[in-house]
This record gives C-alpha cells, sequence and structure tokens, in this order.
C-alpha cells in the first residue's frame, strides 16, 4: 500500500510541469502552436520530406499553410513504405525507433512511426491529464488503478528494416518514471496481454482485480469493454463489495459510446465516470480536465488545425461554438497536416467534444455523414428504449441498402425507426423515392460490441486503439461481424 502511494505521488509530480505548461497555452494558444510548429520545422528541415516542401524557409504558420498541402495516409504512404523499409531521413530527421499499426478507411492495415520525440509529446499530454486527475481527486493517490490491457493478438515482429512493429506493453509510450509508477501501481499485469482470447484475458484480468480491495481507478476505452468484463464477477459479489473505494472511471463518453454509459452507471452506482479525451494512434487531440465543459485542445503536443465544412483551415483560437471541424495534425513522427478524419465541436474556447468519424458514404447521392447518422441512431434507440451497440453499414445489393447491426432483440423495429429519421436528410429521402435505395435492414447479433471488436482486430488494430463508429464507408461489415453475408442471411430467415 504504501509503495503505491509513494508511486502515485511520483507522478503526480513528475507530471506537474506538463500541467502546469498546457495551463499557460490555453490563455496564449496561438503563440505556443507557431513556436511548436516552427520548432518541429526545424527539426526536421533535412527530411525528405522537408526538403520537398521548403520547411527551411518557413517562418510562419501561413507561409506552413501555403507551402505544405493537407494529407491523408494514402498520401504519405509511399515515405512511410521507405521507411518501414528502412530508409532514413525521409519524414522526419529523427530515427524512427517503432511503429504502430492501426487500419484506415478500406481495411488496409496503415503502419504510423513513432520516433522518441513523438512519444514525448504523448506524454506531455497525458502527463497533464494525470496531474490534473489527482490534483482534483486525491483519494485516487492511495491505492491501485486498472488500465485496460487486450491481447495482443501478435508476437513481437519487426519490418524489413528491423524497426519494432507495435509495443508488447502499452507503457512503452511512456517516460522511464511513469512506466515504473505504472508497473507498481497497476491491479493487473501486462502479462494478461499474452492471453490467447478476449474470454481467457477477461477471466484472467478479473482474477487480479478481486486481489485488489484498493482499487480506485479504472480506465478503459469503450464503456462496453468494462461492462462486460463486470459479468465476470461472482454470482454473490458487486462491485462495491469487491472493490468498497473506487471512485473513478475513465473512458469514451461522446459520439456512439454515449449509449453505452448509462448501462455502465447501472453497474457501478455511485463511481464518477470521466470522458477520455480524443487520442488517435497518429497522435492526442484533447485531453479531460476538470471544470472544463469538454476536453481541452492539447496545445502543448502538436500542431492543431480544423477544417470547417468550407474547406479552409482554422487554428483552435479561431474557432466558432457549436460548429464542426475536422481535426489535421502535425506531429514529430513526421506526419505533417495530416487530416485525422475525426470531427469535434467547439463547445468553448479551446474545448472540443468528440462527435463522430469526417467519413461520408455516398452509394448514390445520399451523402450520409457519421455526425449526422450518429445523431439518427442516437434519437431512433431513445424513442424505442433501446441501448447497446448500434452501427450503420452500407450493403451491395440490389439495390444498395444500408444495414444496421445492433444487439437490440427489436431489429426489425430499430431499422425502421432509423429508416424514418434518414429520410428527413432530402438527399437519402430522394434516393429512396427513386428506387436507388431500398429501406435500412436490421440484423440483430448477440453481443455486437465484442463481434465489431474482433473484426477490427482481425484487420490489424489493437484493440485499445479501436474507436466507436456510427457509420462505415466500406462493404463488408455484415460478414465481418456475422460471418454470413446478405443472401446468407435472406436464406437463414426464410428457412
Amino acid at each position: 500500500m504504501l509503495k503505491r502511494r509513494i508511486a502515485n505521488r511520483t507522478w503526480k509530480y513528475a507530471s506537474r510541469r506538463h500541467w502546469r505548461e498546457l495551463k499557460s497555452a490555453l490563455r496564449n494558444p496561438r503563440e505556443v502552436q507557431h513556436d511548436l510548429l516552427l520548432k518541429f520545422l526545424r527539426r526536421n528541415a533535412a527530411s525528405q520530406y522537408g526538403r520537398q516542401h521548403g520547411y527551411a524557409d518557413i517562418h510562419s504558420i501561413e507561409q506552413f499553410q501555403q507551402n505544405v498541402p493537407l494529407v491523408t495516409y494514402d498520401d504519405l504512404q509511399p515515405y512511410v513504405e521507405a521507411t518501414v523499409a528502412g530508409e532514413p531521413n525521409v519524414l522526419t530527421t529523427d530515427p524512427v525507433v517503432m511503429f504502430e499499426t492501426t487500419s484506415g478507411s478500406s481495411g488496409a492495415k496503415k503502419f504510423i512511426p513513432y520516433t522518441d520525440e513523438l512519444k514525448r509529446e504523448f506524454q506531455r499530454a497525458i502527463g497533464a491529464w494525470m496531474y490534473d486527475l489527482f490534483s482534483a481527486r486525491p483519494g485516487l493517490l492511495d491505492g491501485s488503478h486498472y488500465w485496460a490491457i487486450s491481447p495482443l493478438a501478435r508476437g513481437r515482429q519487426f519490418t524489413a528494416g528491423g524497426v519494432p512493429i507495435g509495443v508488447v506493453d502499452d507503457a512503452e509510450y511512456l517516460g522511464r518514471i511513469e512506466r515504473w509508477v505504472l508497473q507498481t501501481i497497476s491491479a493487473v499485469p501486462a502479462s494478461v496481454a499474452a492471453c490467447a482470447s478476449m474470454e481467457a484475458c477477461r477471466r484472467e484480468t478479473m482474477r487480479h482485480l478481486l486481489r485488489r480491495r484498493d482499487l480506485r481507478l479504472m480506465s478503459v476505452w469503450h464503456p462496453s469493454f468494462l461492462s462486460r468484463l463486470l459479468e465476470e464477477l461472482p454470482a454473490n459479489r458487486s462491485p462495491a463489495e469487491c472493490w468498497p473505494n473506487l471512485s473513478l472511471v475513465s473512458c469514451w463518453t461522446s459520439a456512439s459510446a454515449a449509449g453505452f454509459v448509462t448501462r455502465l452507471e447501472d453497474q457501478l452506482p455511485g463511481v464518477e465516470i470521466q470522458g477520455k479525451g480524443l487520442l488517435a494512434t497518429e497522435g492526442v487531440v484533447t485531453i479531460p480536465l476538470f471544470g472544463a465543459p469538454a476536453p481541452v485542445a492539447a496545445l502543448t503536443s502538436h500542431f492543431l488545425e480544423f477544417i470547417d465544412d468550407a474547406g479552409d483551415v482554422h487554428l483552435v483560437d479561431d474557432l466558432n461554438e457549436s460548429e464542426q471541424y475536422e481535426v489535421a495534425i502535425t506531429t514529430a513522427g513526421g506526419f505533417a497536416r495530416y487530416r485525422l478524419g475525426d470531427m469535434v465541436e467547439l463547445v468553448a474556447p479551446n474545448c472540443l467534444k468528440f462527435v463522430g468519424r469526417a467519413a461520408t458514404s455516398d452509394l448514390c447521392g445520399e451523402k450520409l455523414s457519421e455526425a449526422f447518422v450518429g445523431k439518427v441512431l442516437s434519437e431512433a434507440a431513445a424513442a424505442l428504449g433501446t441501448g447497446g451497440f448500434h452501427m450503420l453499414v452500407p450493403e451491395d445489393d440490389r439495390p444498395p441498402r444500408y444495414v444496421l447491426l445492433t444487439d437490440s432483440e427489436r431489429a426489425d423495429q430499430f431499422a425502421a425507426e432509423v429508416e424514418r429519421r434518414l429520410c428527413e436528410s432530402v438527399h437519402y429521402d430522394y434516393c429512396r423515392r427513386l428506387g436507388q435505395l431500398a429501406a435500412v435492414e436490421g440484423v440483430h447479433i448477440d453481443d455486437a460490441q465484442v463481434a465489431y471488436l474482433n473484426a477490427c482486430q482481425q484487420q490489424g488494430q489493437r484493440a485499445g486503439d479501436v474507436k466507436p463508429r456510427s457509420l462505415m464507408t466500406e462493404f463488408g461489415w455484415r460478414e465481418r461481424m456475422t460471418g454470413r453475408t446478405g443472401q446468407q442471411n435472406e436464406v437463414a430467415h426464410a428457412g
């Protein structure tokens, strides 16, 4: 107990400078972002990408935006492939120490290069969050924590150039002091990542958790992950009996994850739930701070830009409240003006709420955005009084249609309500009236969240990187999550 108290306090005071720097940046965001950008440009001016875009001659944000294009992963893929092959000084002059993988919109694996400086950018954001958390909730200092660990589903791998792919332990993202702290305070050892399956991982995780009555904090990504984990509790024991001092859960609470929070609140009455910020494999956009109405921009980590519906680019101090923007980041990993595909809404100065992906599905002119679909699904679920997992996916039928994948037993009724609300969109309604689209079909999937998680992992994503989605833009998700095509499901229903 004493060792964990010392470790938590060590983490808190080692993180204080990151919190102070962020609080100062929030008072003068443009100057801090300008200095951060110039540091990036000077550091990487001699890289191949830096020479091609004249980093050495750029001295202002405006010049940077004029000389360097907004890009997607497809634009950077040739540079990344060269780096994977072992070529140095491509996107960054700093050595690439590892690659993390995630999947793109088409399901293809993406390799994200990490440098030591990029890790430090992550550490600045995490440190500011942890200092704020420990300061606002000092009781967390006196016990152990659970930081979600998922099976790796892979051994240690290396690129052709000999660079490691992925991490064995998520603590590798942290600094030396923080790694020691996490090892000391963790209620569940990192070794559970070696479990052969998610089911085995849950059982082993619960076995360790039941031995830690001093548990204070649980940090997971999706709230349904923790809800499912709590089902592993012995039938005659409640969370309050097992962990009488558990006081806070950190998880996603926005966009499509919001529908799962109510169930978690029912399972953990009296436990505070703090929404996470927006953190991607490529970089961190926002972090939660107590007293802020939404997570704040990670101004001391990366250079952040925001793209409006007209394609115009803004900095965080030039955004309009209640309007939505796509995020672009410039990081020490070498990704410059990289479009993340994540949409945020300004809630208050420097405070941004994640609202979904920038993806738009347009099979035949209906132009469905994830933000709109997320709103439709949320409202339809509320109207029917149903919670749980729900996601809309396109299907290449004759005519094409959208399929509602859900764990609701009322899938057909849910789909009809979604269809009615989608028709409030002029473009979708027009396509339906022309017969270009068929009506939404509802497909019930037992434990749909786990099926979605497994499908994402099969495409190369780590469980911790999987974000909740309301809308997918590529075909094949019904088959990935059910093992059946639309035609096979029709045969099964007919039988």
